[in-house]
């Protein structure tokens, strides 16, 4: 094993399905990776466990003379970022009001600290991504659902108790579909990759090219379904392909006029689909932003791909651990 005098941060990434791990230096460089299924119903505690065995893997590949800083954890939410209580957690049931931190802690005997994935992934993009020393960044991802994180004056944004970034919810098209909690017309009811999924099962016709990529089966459509149809012609997907342009331009417009940062940029699983359009959602982001952007607007898509909230989990425990 190498010797190194450079500091190294324990990361983890919560999602609903997955649970990631890895050992990551000051420099955004990973080693010990490591991945799990989440299965959230089988507890808190559980999962815990499980990612403490995660983390003893990743610690094990540490150089001779490093020095661990502790553990950054990123994670879906909503979440209390200083207690790390969950606060319905629609994607990990039976997680609410309860914390993993001090059991964590007090198996690794390293301190811990947690972040709303989102707004991690802000900060990993200020740190590594194509705005570095950006003092005033938003970033959404638009996956199965459609979150945010918020980095203003160089501070993340996390609100009285964690739940500030919750852009999914904007309305953007008032009387359309609901997300899964029930907000009328939101982004992530009408923009996220299940919403367009089920839009474009809502038009079905049972014909065309979408019709072949489902084996005939509605229930089989997804959203890069959707897109690669679209880009064959099938009219229902280009249909669906523009309603999700403009829904995607409405919520981002109107982050932009909120806050008016030097970047916006967005990643998940839809954003691949989305830069086949990226000149037509530009235009369309233009349409809804104040005219004062003269027709130019900082919007990017991430190139930290999955990496970003493990790299956002650890520069929280570096910023954190400076802080102490």
């Amino acid at each position: 094993m190498t010797t190194s005098n450079t500091q190294f941060a324990l990361a983890a990434d919560i999602g609903g399905t997955n649970i990631r791990a890895a050992l990551i230096d000051s420099e955004g460089r990973m080693t010990g990776r490591g991945s799990i299924n989440t299965e959230p119903k089988r507890g808190i505690e559980d999962a815990s466990d499980r990612l403490a065995k995660l983390l003893k893997a990743a610690l094990a590949t540490t150089p001779t003379g490093a020095e661990i800083v502790g553990i950054g954890v990123s994670t879906a939410g909503p979440i209390r970022p200083a207690t790390g209580i969950y606060n319905h957690p629609p994607n990990l049931p039976g997680w609410h009001d309860k914390t993993m931190k001090s059991r964590l802690a007090n198996t690794m005997t390293l301190p811990v600290w947690i972040g709303h994935d989102a707004t991690l992934a802000a900060l990993a993009e200020t740190r590594f991504g194509d705005h570095v020393g950006a003092e005033n960044l938003v970033y959404v991802t638009i996956s199965t659902g459609v979150g945010g994180g918020i980095i203003a004056n160089s501070e993340m944004v996390t609100g009285s108790s964690g739940g500030a970034g919750e852009v999914g919810h904007l309305s953007v098209r008032t009387g359309a579909y609901k997300c899964n909690v029930g907000c009328d017309g939101c982004f992530e009811g009408n923009a996220s990759g299940p919403a367009i999924a089920r839009t474009a099962r809502d038009r079905w016709t049972g014909e065309g090219i979408l019709a072949d990529l489902a084996d005939g089966d509605p229930q089989n459509v997804t959203s890069r379904m959707v897109f690669d149809a679209a880009d064959d012609g099938d009219p229902v997907a280009k249909e669906v392909v523009n309603l999700t342009i403009e829904n995607v331009a409405i919520g981002l417009g109107s982050l932009l006029n909120v806050f008016n940062p030097e970047a916006l940029v967005i990643g998940g699983g839809v954003v691949q689909g989305l830069q086949r359009h990226w000149d037509r959602l530009q235009a369309s982001v233009i349409d809804h932003s104040l005219p004062g952007y003269g027709g130019s607007i900082p919007l990017t898509a991430t190139r930290l791909g999955d990496d970003v909230s493990l790299l956002g989990a650890a520069q929280l425990a570096f910023r954190q651990a400076r802080r102490q």
